[in-house]
C-alpha cells in the first residue's frame, strides 16, 4: 500500500517576492511538484502537486538531519484531519533548505497537504516516536 495518494504544497507569492525562489523553497521540501499559479491581483497563489512516491523523501531526511522528529510528529498529529495531514512551515527557512515550523513571517507560510488513507502509518514512517532522540517505532 502507498503511504500517500497526493501531496499538495501551497504558498502566497507577494509582489516583493520572486516566484522562482518560492518554487525552489517548495521543492526543497517536496520533490517532483507540478506547479500552477493563480493571480489574485495583490498576490499569486502558487500550488504544486505530486503523486511521486519520492515526494516526501526530502522531509524524511530533513526531520532526521535536523533531529526534529518529535517536533515534526507533534505538528503532523496537530494537523491531521480525516485523510489529510496539513503542516505549515516558514518560507524563508524552506528556501535555505531547512524545516522550521515557526510560520510567523510577513510573507506567510508554505502549506503542505498530505492526502493519505493511512495517516498513522504515514506519521510512523515520516516522524516516528522517539526516546532520547532515537526512533522507537
Amino acid at each position: 500500500m502507498e503511504l500517500f495518494e497526493e501531496v499538495e504544497v501551497e504558498a502566497y507569492v507577494y509582489p516583493t517576492e520572486d516566484i522562482e525562489k518560492v518554487k525552489r523553497a517548495m521543492l526543497n521540501l517536496v520533490h517532483d511538484l507540478e506547479f500552477e499559479a493563480f493571480d489574485r491581483g495583490d498576490y499569486v497563489i502558487l500550488t504544486g502537486k505530486t503523486r511521486s512516491r519520492k515526494a516526501l523523501s526530502r522531509l524524511y531526511e530533513l526531520f532526521r538531519g535536523q533531529a526534529i522528529l518529535d517536533t515534526a510528529r507533534s505538528f503532523l498529529e496537530e494537523g491531521y484531519f480525516g485523510e489529510e495531514i496539513i503542516i505549515r512551515v516558514n518560507k524563508q527557512a524552506a528556501y535555505a533548505g531547512v524545516v522550521n515550523f515557526n510560520e510567523e513571517s510577513p510573507l506567510g507560510p508554505i502549506t503542505i497537504i498530505i492526502r493519505t488513507r493511512d495517516p498513522g502509518k504515514l506519521m510512523k514512517w515520516l516522524a516516528p516516536r522517539t526516546k532520547d532522540g532515537v526512533p522507537i517505532e
